[in-house]
C-alpha cells in the first residue's frame, strides 16, 4: 500500500503538480458564486403599483403622470416610516370620463384624508424598470398576495443545495471526487438552461432546485481535492483559496448583472462558460488519499509517481510499496459514523452549529445588500464580495498563528457585534447623512462572516477521519443550507420590528464564538486517518492502537495526541 503521508515528503507539500491541479479546481469553484447568489438579481425586486385603466384613453399629456397616479392612487407610509409611495396593491375606483375632466396638479392623498372606494389591482401592474429590465418578481408578477413566493424562491434553492450536500458528499466517498465534480457540472448545464427557459414560476424553482444540487457536488468535492494532495504546512492556504475564488465569482457576478439587466440573459451567461470546464477534465486527478481509503492503492501509487516526476523528485518504492498493509474494509460509511463516538458526537455538533449561523448571517448579508441605505444595489453587491478578500486573508494569516477555534471564536464575535449595531446606524435611528456607518458596519460583518466559512470548512476536514471526511463537510454544508432556508425567513421578521433581523443574526453568531472554543486544536497536525485516530485526535490517550502499529510496524504518533503528562507512561521506540 502507499505511505501517502510519507511520499508527501518527497513530493513536497504545495509542489507544482498540486498548484496545476488546484487551479483548476479554483476554475470550477469560481462559477458556483453565480448560481448561489443568482437570486439577488434574477429575483430582484422593484418599485410597482396599480396600472391606472383607461388613462390612456382620457387623453391626458405625458407630462400629467403624476397628476394622474396622485388621482388614481392612495398613498402610505414607507417601511421606514420616513416618507411617503403610491400604494402597490390598492386603487381608487375611477373612470375615464373622471381622468378627462381630471384638474392639474391633483395633490396625493391617503385613505384617511380621501374616503373614495378603493379596489385591487384588476388591471394589472406597472413596474420600474429604470435599474432592472425584467426579472421573475416582473416577469411572474409575484406581488400582493403572492409576494412570499420571491422568498420561496430562495429558498427551494438552499433545500436543492442542502440535498446536494448530503446526496453528493456521499457521492464523493463511493465513486470519488473527480467523477463527483463532472456529473455535478453536467447536471448544472441541464439544469440551468430549463432555468433560462422556464415558463412559468413552477418550473423556474423545480429547476433552481436542481442547480442547488448540482453547486454542492462542485464546490465540495474541489474543496476536499484540494485538502487531501498538500501537507499540512499548506493546508490551511489550499482550504482558503477556495473561498476567495468564492469571493472573486461573486464580485464578477455583480459585474455581470451590471451589464446585463435582462434575468434570462443573465441565467444564460452564467451557465455557458461551464460547458468550457468540462475540459478540464485531462488535467484534475483523483485524490490519492481517498484511492488508498478504498484500497486502489495500484491507482494512487500511479498519481503519486505523476505528482513527483511532474514536480522533478522521485518516490522511493518502498514508500508505494509499504509491505504493513491495512486489513481491508469495505464497509462503506455514511453521515451517521459522524456521530456514532463520543468525541465525534460532540465536535460535529458544534461544527454543525458553526455551519448554520454562518450560512445565516452570510446569505442574510449577500442577498439583502439593496436594503442598504444610500447605495447602489450592485456597487453594495460588488463591496459585499469585495470585503471577503481581505476576511480571508486575514484569517488565513491567523489560522496558524492563533490557531482554529481562536480565529472563529474572534471573527464570529466581531461580525456578530457589528450586525447588532448596524441598524441603529441607519435611519430613522440616526440622520440620512450617517448611513455609511451602517453600510462600514455591515461589511464588517460581512467580512467577519466570509472568514467563519472558511475555518468552519478547514475544521470540519481536520476533525473527522479521511473515510468520512467528503461526508463531514458535506454534512456540515448540509447545516449550511438549512442556515440559508432559514435565513430569509429570518430578514422577514424585520416587519415585526426593523433592527430585529439583525439581532438575530447577532446574536447567534456570538454564541456560536463562545461554543467554538471548546474544539480541538488542529494547527500542523497529520489528518487523521481513521475514525478511532480522530475520536482521540487532541485528547490524552493511555494505549496503543492496532491503527498505529499497522502504519509504520511501530507507535506511530500523530501530534494531534497530546502525550501522558508522566514521562514514564510514554512509549519509546525500543521498549
Amino acid at each position: 500500500m502507499v505511505d501517502f503521508d510519507e511520499s508527501m515528503k518527497h513530493i513536497g507539500s504545495y509542489g507544482r503538480f498540486q498548484r496545476m491541479t488546484y487551479f483548476m479546481c479554483l476554475l470550477v469553484g469560481i462559477t458556483t458564486p453565480w448560481h448561489q447568489l443568482g437570486s439577488t438579481f434574477l429575483d430582484a425586486e422593484t418599485d410597482f403599483h396599480c396600472a391606472v385603466p383607461g388613462a390612456e384613453g382620457a387623453g391626458l399629456p405625458p407630462n400629467h403622470t403624476d397628476c394622474v397616479l396622485n388621482y388614481s392612487l392612495p398613498i402610505e407610509r414607507t417601511s421606514s416610516g420616513t416618507g411617503w409611495r403610491y400604494s402597490d396593491c390598492t386603487r381608487y375606483v375611477v373612470t375615464s370620463y373622471e381622468l378627462g375632466n381630471l384638474t392639474c396638479p391633483y395633490p396625493a392623498h391617503n385613505r384617511t384624508t380621501d374616503h373614495r372606494p378603493t379596489q385591487s389591482c384588476d388591471n394589472g401592474y406597472w413596474y420600474d424598470t429604470t435599474q432592472y429590465k425584467s426579472s421573475i418578481f416582473t416577469e411572474f408578477g409575484l406581488v400582493c398576495d403572492d409576494y412570499w413566493l420571491n422568498s420561496l424562491s430562495q429558498s427551494i434553492y438552499m433545500c436543492g443545495v442542502l440535498i446536494g450536500a448530503i446526496g453528493f458528499g456521499q457521492l464523493a466517498d463511493f465513486i470519488g471526487r473527480k467523477k463527483t465534480i463532472f456529473i455535478s457540472l453536467v447536471l448544472m448545464i441541464v439544469f440551468g438552461t430549463i432555468v433560462t427557459f422556464a415558463p412559468n414560476y413552477t418550473v423556474f424553482v423545480i429547476a433552481r432546485l436542481l442547480v442547488g444540487t448540482t453547486v454542492s457536488g462542485i464546490f465540495l468535492s474541489a474543496f476536499v481535492i484540494g485538502t487531501e494532495l498538500t501537507g499540512p504546512d499548506m493546508r490551511t492556504w489550499t482550504a482558503t483559496l477556495p473561498h476567495v475564488a468564492f469571493a472573486t465569482g461573486y464580485m464578477l457576478y455583480a459585474l455581470m448583472a451590471w451589464g446585463i439587466r435582462s434575468w434570462r440573459t443573465l441565467q444564460l451567461t452564467m451557465t455557458i462558460p461551464t460547458v468550457c470546464l468540462l475540459f478540464s477534465w485531462p488535467f484534475l486527478i483523483e485524490s490519492p488519499r481517498w484511492l488508498i481509503s478504498v484500497d486502489r492503492h495500484d491507482e494512487a501509487a500511479a498519481i503519486v509517481r505523476r505528482m513527483a516526476k511532474f514536480n522533478g523528485v522521485t518516490v522511493p518504492e518502498d514508500v508505494l510499496n509499504d509491505r504493513n498493509e491495512k486489513k481491508k474494509n469495505d464497509r462503506r460509511y455514511t453521515a451517521i459514523d459522524l456521530l456514532r463516538t463520543r468525541n465525534l458526537l460532540l465536535r460535529n455538533l458544534n461544527l454543525f452549529y458553526q455551519w448554520f449561523v454562518t450560512s445565516m448571517v452570510f446569505y442574510g448579508l449577500s442577498l439583502n445588500t439593496s436594503s442598504l441605505p444610500g447605495i447602489d444595489d450592485y456597487v453594495a453587491f460588488f463591496l459585499g464580495g469585495f470585503v471577503e478578500i481581505p476576511g480571508l486573508f486575514s484569517s488565513y494569516y491567523l489560522l496558524d498563528i492563533l490557531g482554529r477555534p481562536k480565529c472563529q471564536c474572534l471573527y464570529m464575535t466581531v461580525g456578530g457585534i457589528a450586525c447588532i449595531i448596524s441598524p441603529f446606524l441607519a435611519p430613522p435611528y440616526v440622520p440620512e447623512h450617517l448611513a455609511p456607518l451602517s453600510i462600514t458596519l455591515a461589511m464588517l460583518g460581512k467580512l467577519s462572516i466570509s472568514a467563519c466559512f472558511n475555518i468552519s470548512y478547514i475544521m470540519s476536514a481536520e476533525l473527522n477521519p479521511t473515510i468520512l471526511r467528503n461526508v463531514a463537510v458535506g454534512a456540515g454544508s448540509m447545516w449550511a443550507r438549512i442556515g440559508g432556508v432559514v435565513s430569509p425567513f429570518v430578514v422577514y421578521s424585520k416587519q415585526l420590528w426593523l433592527p430585529l433581523p439583525f439581532a438575530i443574526f447577532g446574536g447567534c453568531a456570538i454564541l456560536a464564538g463562545v461554543v467554538a472554543i471548546v474544539l480541538p486544536e488542529t494547527m500542523g497536525a497529520d489528518l487523521p486517518e481513521t475514525t478511532e485516530e480522530a475520536e482521540h485526535f487532541g485528547i490524552k490517550r493511555k494505549s496503543v492502537y492496532l491503527s498505529d502499529i499497522e502504519k509504520h510496524g511501530e507507535v506511530y504518533r500523530n501530534r494531534a495526541f497530546r502525550e501522558e503528562d508522566n514521562p514514564g507512561d510514554n512509549i519509546k521506540d525500543g521498549d
